[in-house]
Parts: C-alpha cells; structure tokens; sequence
C-alpha cells in the first residue's frame, strides 16, 4: 500500500487500550449511496465474518488492506456518528471506518482522496474528528487507503503556477472555466495545484471547482499540515466548534 498506514495514525495523550467486549454491540451506521457516481457494494469480511459495505473504489481497497494486516483484529464501517457545528448548524457526521488493533487500541478512519482532504467542508469534519478521538481515546487516520496528506510534501512546486492563481483570486472567486484558461499555457499536475492551496491557506472546493482567499480551518492546518499536537492548541480560539 505504500506508506505503512499505521504509522500515519494520530494518536493523543489519552491513548487507551480497550478489550474486545467494549465493541460488543458496535454497529454499522451507514447507508449507501447507489448514485452512478460512485463504486458501491458488499465485500466479504474473513476477520468480520460478514459483508463489509463500500461505497467508493478507495474504500473498497482499504478494505482489502485492513483484511491483509496482520496488526487488524476486526473493523467496522461507519461505527459512530459525531455532532459537529458548521457555523450555526448542528450537523452530524459518521467517519468511513473503526479499526480494532491487536494492540487493543481502536482507530478512527476517514477516506478521502487528496483533493478532497484540502476541502473546507471535509477539513471542519475532521476538526471534530479530532476533538471526539482525543475525548475517547482513539486514534485517527486521515488517508485515501494508499497514503496521507505527507504526500503533497514531496510534489515538486510549480511557481508559474502559483503566480497565475494568486492574480486570479485577488479580486473573486476562481471557478473551473477561469481556472482552466489561466492555466491553459501552464503544464502542472493536480497535486501542484494542492501544493499552492496549502502553501497559501487557500480556501479551495474540488467540485464544482472554486478557489478563494483564507480557509478558516485553523485546527486542520495545524495538526494535519504544521504537525502541532491537537492537545497543544488553544481549543478556546476555536468557539464555533466547541460550543
């Protein structure tokens, strides 16, 4: 797979060890989407005696992978749901998977592809991704089942690039048409377009495409792209999560 996933895992000062009856009555609460759009099914579970639904080609990889790993003891899809704010809306979010170690320790994970990883709307998820694993004791895995947002760090940087973005969104938005004729005459890669968004703090939306100035997502930033200790913030900047 890559990276070796594991070592990926964020892991917090509350890092416990559970045995197996704690996940006794743990059950799926996920409802699949069936839209055309995406790569959903039933793949058999030899660690959890069962069918394991997916609803994207990642996942089902993953799946595949988790059922590989010795270090895997069993998993569940979308165990838990978490309540979170998004600005004044109280909504609810399930992350993609539980994972059950044999080191007795459970992981949240949550799989998303790169471009999706840099999204605002994602990013405020996984801020309460990171508050509920820090409260329980969980670690957490951010990944698209090959490798992790440490990915982007090794994309060579593409100045021309970057030059023609910040122009671009000095004055509004930028949306896919715009975005495709300024970088018409500028060969690059979907990751050096993420590198940019990171570099700059860029508040950026994969589909439909749009690119603005300042992505507010300041607990994202600092643990997945700083690699701050989440126990070190200050969790009181930050109301509009915690409230």
């Amino acid at each position: 797979m890559g990276q070796d996933l594991l070592k990926k895992v964020i892991w917090f000062d509350k890092r416990t060890k559970f045995d197996i009856d704690f996940f006794e009555f743990l059950q799926p609460q996920r409802t699949v989407s069936v839209h055309h759009r995406y790569k959903s099914g039933l793949y058999y579970s030899e660690k959890c005696n069962r069918n394991i639904q997916y609803e994207s080609g990642l996942e089902l990889a993953f799946i595949k992978w988790l059922e590989q790993d010795k270090r895997v003891k069993f998993y569940y899809e979308q165990p838990v749901r978490i309540d979170y704010w998004r600005g004044r809306k109280k909504q609810t979010y399930t992350p993609d998977f539980g994972v059950y170690l044999t080191t007795k320790e459970f992981v949240l994970v949550e799989i998303k592809d790169l471009p999706s990883m840099l999204e605002s709307r994602v990013q405020t998820k996984a801020e309460a991704l990171l508050d509920f694993c820090n409260n329980k004791g969980f670690g957490l895995l951010l990944t698209d089942g090959k490798s992790t947002i440490d990915k982007l760090r090794k994309v060579k940087y593409n100045h021309k690039l970057e030059r023609l973005l910040l122009k671009a969104i000095e004055n509004d938005a930028l949306r896919k048409k715009q975005y495709l004729e300024i970088t018409r005459d500028c060969a690059h890669t979907q990751n050096q377009l993420l590198k940019v968004v990171i570099k700059h703090n860029l508040k950026y939306k994969s589909f439909p495409f749009k690119l603005q100035p300042e992505n507010k997502n300041k607990i994202f930033r600092q643990v997945f792209i700083e690699k701050k200790r989440y126990q070190d913030l200050s969790i009181e900047k930050y109301p509009t999560l915690f409230k």
